[in-house]
């Protein structure tokens, strides 16, 4: 029987995410749907059934999921966008046969939040930076200064957005003269504290909302991001402590501490299937910088351990087992670095226009088509919560 598994909006390093699906170790037959708003995503020639997502949100983005799971006759879905209102309408799904990959949608709002994150993780003795929240520029300057009074000369204060993903809106404050070495120097994530204040000024007199900042040390590498594979209840079942610094990755095999906190993490907030939780090293103790109730987009990474989590994940979801090869005793000690890869687009192939249909019909990849199955849409990426894609 072949599996029909969608990834809808997602990242573009989860191309190889579905390369891992494909190559599953247990041999099943699976039939990969991706869907995207990005006619060109790497994502959407991994699948074999791939099209385009509408431009909607909210309850009428969840409806279209919902629709396109029993046209499509989905049975397993990892959501990327939206991933919030799916878990909060789970249910739904499940009562027309779709196993959801997704965690509990209290935990998941609580998550998007640093700033929740940071005061309940503190709350459960998880071990949390000092920090401040601040909206607007007064709140920020006063953030800042009480920071700053509570850090050593030699330390930083950063700051981002109290909800978004990745790197947007983070910034370190520099309030050294800008030189000719910096001028120089590749481009950095750094910033005046003035210009941050002057930018949030300009922001308020014209009327627009500025979003909430986290305030924070500037926390020293290597980063530690731990991914993990869990029940639905919150078991942890592997915990892949992956550390990165500079260019070099590497699974760190001696780092006890980052999977123990990784653990406590999923078992206090029930995190189900794939989750991820980053990790730095503040004044020599690792400390939790956030915490993804999605996989992270270096998730592919994981296969060098010898372990596919992404397939583990699935299984565990359709059959209540991890599949062939054992999650327990994963390879450590790799390192690795990353490199660019070409993924050739279809000529003369556009992903039909949502605007159109709803529903969507189906978009088969040349080469990827299986005769005699149906034909159908979907793709991956991720959600930018305030921040647009």
């Amino acid at each position: 029987m072949t599996l029909n598994i969608w990834l809808n909006r997602t990242y573009a390093t989860n191309y190889w995410f579905l390369q891992m699906l494909r190559s599953n170790p247990d041999g099943v037959d699976v039939r990969l749907f991706a869907t995207h708003t990005d006619p060109t995503s790497p994502v959407l020639q991994a699948a074999d059934v791939s099209g385009a997502e509408p431009s909607v949100s909210g309850d009428a983005y969840v409806d279209w999921v919902l629709e396109y799971c029993v046209t499509n006759r989905i049975d397993v879905l990892l959501p990327g966008r939206g991933v919030l209102g799916i878990a909060q309408r789970v249910e739904e799904f499940e009562a027309v046969g779709v196993r959801v990959l997704v965690s509990p949608a209290a935990s998941i709002a609580l998550l998007d939040d640093k700033d929740a994150t940071y005061s309940s993780a503190s709350a459960l003795g998880l071990p949390v930076p000092p920090w401040r929240t601040a909206r607007g520029a007064q709140e920020m300057a006063e953030a800042y200064a009480s920071l700053r009074a509570e850090l050593e000369p030699g330390e930083a204060v950063c700051i981002k957005p109290v909800v978004g993903v990745g790197g947007e809106g983070f910034r370190v404050v520099d309030d050294r003269a800008f030189s000719l070495d910096d001028l120089l120097a590749a481009p950095a994530h750094r910033v005046r504290l003035d210009d941050v204040l002057s930018a949030m000024r300009a922001a308020e007199d014209a009327g627009r909302e500025v979003p909430r900042f986290m305030v924070l040390p500037y926390m020293a590498s290597p980063e530690i991001s731990v991914d993990c594979l869990s029940t639905a209840f919150g078991e942890t079942l592997a915990a892949l402590p992956r550390a990165k610094a500079g260019r070099q990755r590497t699974f760190e095999a001696h780092r006890p501490e980052a999977v123990e906190i990784a653990r406590r993490v999923v078992d206090s907030y029930q995190l189900a299937y794939l989750s991820n939780t980053q990790l730095r090293w503040w004044r020599g103790e690792l400390a939790l910088l956030e915490v993804n109730t999605r996989p992270s987009g270096g998730l592919y990474a994981s296969q060098l351990t010898g372990v596919n989590l992404p397939w583990a994940a699935v299984q565990l979801a359709t059959t209540g087992s991890t599949g062939v090869g054992s999650v327990d005793v994963p390879q450590l000690g790799g390192r690795f670095v990353t490199v660019e890869t070409m993924v050739p687009l279809p000529q003369g192939a556009p992903v039909e226009d949502p605007a159109r249909s709803l529903p969507a019909s189906a978009n088969v990849n040349p080469g990827l088509a299986k005769t005699g199955e149906a034909e159908d849409l979907e793709v991956s990426v991720r959600r930018l919560a305030g921040f647009g894609s």
